[in-house]
């Protein structure tokens, strides 16, 4: 076959055009094209990032992907933390320097109670071992002494017990009050001194110390005394114990029911001990 001596030229103008062509046509990198499609495609936002499936197996690196929480930094350096997560209580009470512990019951007082603040009391005794204390020494600081005793209807029992006498108010023996911070049944007075320094709450006749009501348990202590012989002239007027029963010419046999002494301060073996050991240590030879 045979080709025109022109046809030779004409190819290669005609390849040089088509180089041109594609020469003059803008270049566009692999780069720059996926860079492009990195712009077109929508940001991803955190919560797009939490529905990307991801893999929570632990690397073999151990400082590969770590996923405890801040909060769990010692509490050394921040001195008080709260653990995000659950613990027990063993773990508290022994690492977190915040946990409040039981007390300790090897650390409690031992020996009779004398006191309103022993923790051995429950808060209910304290409260009512509290009110009825502050309640009684605001009656006693009005009675000061003997004779405004004498001037509210009391009489002196004519009693000497360690330096004390009792004064008692006849009404308010058996009114069907008890326990009354304003009816309060007898009172103390320092012989010495003439002024006032206890009260004494007495129950009702007839009752005995299976019926004393529970103001504080150990604290308040009830008690009552052999049968008393009290003169027939003078109401309340003490003359002696009675002996079988029996008494002296000119007295009477009466059994007191239980009373409960009030003092106006604190005695070594506390607020509410009798007058037989109001002046004592041996706090046990009271207890009830």
């Amino acid at each position: 076959m045979k080709f025109s001596r022109f046809a030779g030229p004409t190819a290669l103008l005609s390849t040089a055009a088509l180089i041109a062509i594609f020469m003059a046509l803008p270049q566009t990198s692999a780069v720059e094209s996926a860079a492009g499609t990195i712009e077109s495609a929508p940001a991803l936002t955190i919560q797009d990032l939490e529905t990307v499936p991801h893999d929570h197996v632990a690397p073999t690196d151990d400082a590969a992907h770590d996923h405890t929480l801040v909060a769990t930094s010692s509490s050394s350096e921040s001195g008080h933390q709260h653990s995000n997560g659950s613990t027990g209580t063993s773990e508290v009470t022994g690492s977190d320097p915040h946990a409040h512990q039981p007390s300790d019951p090897s650390v409690l007082p031992t020996g009779p109670i004398v006191s309103v603040n022993d923790p051995r009391l429950s808060p209910a005794q304290q409260n009512a071992a509290s009110t009825l204390l502050v309640a009684a020494r605001s009656t006693i600081a009005s009675f000061p002494n003997a004779a405004a005793l004498a001037a509210g209807g009391y009489v002196s029992a004519g009693d000497n017990s360690s330096g004390l006498q009792h004064w008692v108010n006849d009404a308010f023996t058996h009114d069907g009050l008890e326990v009354d911070p304003n009816r309060i049944e007898s009172f103390v007075v320092n012989i010495t001194s003439g002024r006032t320094e206890g009260a004494m709450f007495i129950l009702e006749p007839g009752k005995t110390m299976a019926s004393v009501p529970d103001i504080a348990g150990e604290l308040t202590t009830w008690h009552t005394h052999p049968t008393i012989c009290f003169s027939i002239t003078q109401i309340w007027h003490f003359v002696s114990f009675a002996s079988n029963n029996n008494c002296p010419s000119g007295a009477a046999p009466r059994t007191v029911p239980p009373m409960i002494h009030v003092w106006s301060y604190d005695p070594p073996c506390g607020p509410f001990v009798g007058t037989e050991g109001h002046g004592s240590t041996n706090c046990s030879a009271h207890a009830h």
